[in-house]
C-alpha cells in the first residue's frame, strides 16, 4: 500500500506510557514535573479531581493558549530541538523536557488578515476570532443559530478593513445562507471546494452546550456552513468527541471510540466509500505505531502520509493531534510542544490539541502564566473574555435543554 494512502478500518490499542520508554523509568522527571507545576500524567488514564466546570474553561483556555503559541509559527520554518530530532523513542526525560519547553513566544509578525492583529504577547488569530464571533452570534439569537451566525460574520466583516480583508470570503457565503444570491456565493464554492477545517475555528465550544456527543454533533452540523463535503462530518465529530472529553474519566481512547460511534447520518453506512473520520482516525494510529515514538519518525510520516496541499485541509489537525498525543502517550504540554515543532499551520493544530488536553485534564494543567497571557491578550484586542464565553455557553445549553 502507498504510504500517502488512507488505511482500512484497523483500530489500534491506545498505548501505554510504558510503550515509549526507551530506558529504564527513573523518578526524577517526574518529580521535575511535580516541582516545576507540569502535568506528568496521561490520559490513556481516567483523568479525576476535575469537574466539569474546570474541564469546560481548560477546552476554551486550551483552545486559546494553542492559538497564541502558533501564531508566531505559523508557516514558518520549524525550529526543532534535540527531542524532536532523536531517531529513538521519547524517554521520560525527553517528555519532561518537552513539557518544559512549551511557551507562547513573542509574535513578530505584521497585522494581518487570517493571522494576529498586533504584536502583543500572546496574540490570537482567526481561530480565536471565529469564537468571538460564535459567542457573539450566541449572545445576539440565545442559541446555536445558522442564520444568526451568518448575520454575525457580516456585522463583523464591516466592523474594520482587516476584518472584511479576512472574511470575505466567509461573508460571501454567509450571504448566500442568509438568501441573498446577487451579493453571496454558495457555501460550496468556499476555497474550491476542498473540504477545509474552518469550521474546527469556531464551532468546537458547542461541545460545552450539549447534554450529549450526539446532540453536539447535530448542532455542530446545523449551524455548519463553512466546511464542505466530508469536512462537516470531521468537525461535527471532533465536537462530538470533545463533548465527551468533558466527563469524568473520559480519555483519549474513549474520545476516539466516542468520535467513531457518533454517526447520526450514517457516514459510515455508504456503500464502497468508507467514512473519511475513520480512515483518518485509523492512519493517525498506524502513524504513530511506525513512529515508535519517535518525533523525528513522526514528522516524516505526517508528510508523507498527509495528503496536504494547503495544510489546512480539514483531516490534517486531526490527524497531526491524534498521532501525537499517541506517541507522547497524551502527556498535555509535551504533546503541544511536539505539535509546534512539526510546523506548517501551528496555530489550528494546537487550537483543537489545546481543546482536547483542556477538556480531559481540566484548565489547570496549563500554567498559571499561559492563562494569564491569553486572557490579557483577548481581553487587550478584543474586549472579551472566557468568563463571557462560559457564561453565554451556560445560557444557550439551558435554553435549548428546555427546549
Amino acid at each position: 500500500m502507498s504510504l500517502k494512502a488512507p488505511l482500512t478500518h484497523v483500530p489500534l490499542s491506545w498505548p501505554t506510557r510504558a510503550a515509549f520508554r526507551s530506558r529504564p523509568f527513573r523518578a526524577a522527571p517526574i518529580v521535575a514535573c511535580l516541582l516545576l507545576g507540569l502535568s506528568c500524567a496521561f490520559s490513556v488514564l481516567p483523568t479525576m479531581g476535575q469537574t466539569r466546570s474546570d474541564r469546560a474553561r481548560g477546552l476554551l483556555i486550551g483552545s486559546l493558549i494553542g492559538d497564541a503559541a502558533g501564531a508566531p509559527t505559523e508557516f514558518a520554518e520549524p525550529d526543532r530541538g534535540q527531542h524532536t530530532t532523536q531517531a529513538h523513542a521519547l524517554s521520560e526525560g525527553d517528555l519532561a523536557a518537552l513539557a518544559s519547553m512549551f511557551v507562547i513566544p513573542r509574535s513578530g509578525r505584521d497585522a494581518e488578515p487570517y493571522g494576529p492583529w498586533s504584536d502583543r504577547a500572546a496574540t490570537l488569530t482567526d481561530d480565536s476570532r471565529f469564537k468571538i464571533i460564535f459567542f457573539d452570534h450566541l449572545e445576539r439569537s440565545g442559541a446555536v443559530s445558522r442564520l444568526g451566525f451568518a448575520e454575525e460574520i457580516i456585522r463583523w466583516e464591516r466592523s474594520s478593513e482587516l476584518a472584511s480583508a479576512w472574511l470575505e470570503q466567509f461573508g460571501l457565503a454567509a450571504r448566500w445562507v442568509l438568501g441573498d444570491s446577487t451579493a453571496g456565493r454558495p457555501p460550496e464554492r468556499a476555497w474550491g471546494g476542498i473540504a477545509t477545517m474552518a469550521g474546527q475555528m469556531p464551532f468546537l465550544p458547542i461541545a460545552l452546550l450539549a447534554e450529549s456527543p450526539e446532540e453536539a454533533y447535530r448542532l455542530t452540523w446545523a449551524i455548519n456552513f463553512l466546511d464542505n463535503g466530508f469536512g462537516k462530518d470531521l468537525t461535527a465529530g471532533l465536537v462530538a468527541g470533545l463533548n465527551h472529553a468533558l466527563e469524568p474519566g473520559a480519555t483519549w481512547e474513549s474520545v476516539e471510540r466516542v468520535m467513531r460511534d457518533t454517526d447520526p447520518f450514517g457516514f459510515g453506512e455508504v456503500p464502497w466509500v468508507p467514512r473519511r473520520l475513520d480512515l483518518w482516525l485509523d492512519t493517525a494510529a498506524r502513524t504513530a505505531e511506525e513512529a515508535e515514538g519517535s518525533p523525528s519518525r513522526l514528522y516524516e510520516l505526517l508528510e508523507l502520509r498527509s495528503e496536504a496541499v494547503t495544510w489546512w485541509e480539514s483531516w490534517v489537525p486531526l490527524l497531526v493531534t491524534f498521532s501525537t498525543a499517541r506517541i507522547t502517550g497524551g502527556n498535555p504540554l509535551a504533546t503541544l510542544q511536539v505539535i509546534q515543532e512539526f510546523g506548517h499551520d501551528t496555530d489550528s493544530y494546537l487550537q483543537l490539541a489545546g481543546a482536547f488536553l483542556g477538556a480531559l485534564h481540566g484548565v489547570q494543567v496549563f500554567p498559571t502564566e499561559l492563562r494569564e497571557q491569553v486572557a490579557v491578550s483577548l481581553e487587550a484586542d478584543y474586549g472579551d473574555s472566557v468568563d463571557r464565553w462560559l457564561r453565554l455557553a451556560r445560557e444557550a445549553g439551558s435554553d435549548s435543554h428546555r427546549n
